[in-house]
Order: C-alpha cells, then sequence, then structure tokens
C-alpha cells in the first residue's frame, strides 16, 4: 500500500489479487491425484507443496519446506489450493 502525494491510496497489484481471489464463492473441495503439484496459501503466502490424500473434508499435503516445522497441512477451504499449472 503506497499513499500517493494526492492523498489518494494505491494498493500493489498483487494485493488486489489476492482480495479478489478470496472474494470468490466458496466451492466444493475438488479431488486432486495423489503426487499432484499444488500451491497453498499459508499466513505467509503461497508455498509449493504435493498432495498425500484427498478425503471429502480435506486435502493434506506435504510441504517440504515449511516455517513452522509442520510437515503436512490439511487445506480445508478450495480457495486456498491451486494447481501448480493454473497458478501460473
Amino acid at each position: 500500500m503506497r499513499t500517493l502525494k494526492d492523498g489518494s491510496v494505491k494498493f500493489k497489484p498483487s494485493t488486489l489479487k489476492a482480495v479478489e481471489w478470496m472474494q470468490q464463492d466458496p466451492q466444493p473441495m475438488r479431488s486432486m491425484r495423489k503426487k499432484t503439484p499444488v500451491k497453498i496459501y499459508s499466513g505467509g503466502g503461497w508455498v509449493k507443496a504435493v498432495v498425500v490424500q484427498w478425503h471429502s473434508t480435506g486435502i493434506t499435503c506435504y510441504v517440504p519446506r515449511n516455517a513452522k516445522g509442520k510437515q503436512t497441512v490439511t487445506v480445508r477451504d478450495n480457495r486456498n489450493i491451486k494447481t501448480e499449472d493454473s497458478s501460473k
């Protein structure tokens, strides 16, 4: 976010894109094959992961470089997971 000389506020394009992404309607969890490369959103931003397990309540992913030290993460919201090819 940047404040311009005239007092107006200008947001970074990435911020606007992230807000737009999270404003979409919640959708049912999609099914994904094991070992599918994905990106998941966790507090600090999008991180690379690999699908380990899929079930109706969420998708469990293995995160090789997780700052929190936890190696597996369960994603329960469809907006917080993207396939690698769709995120380009």
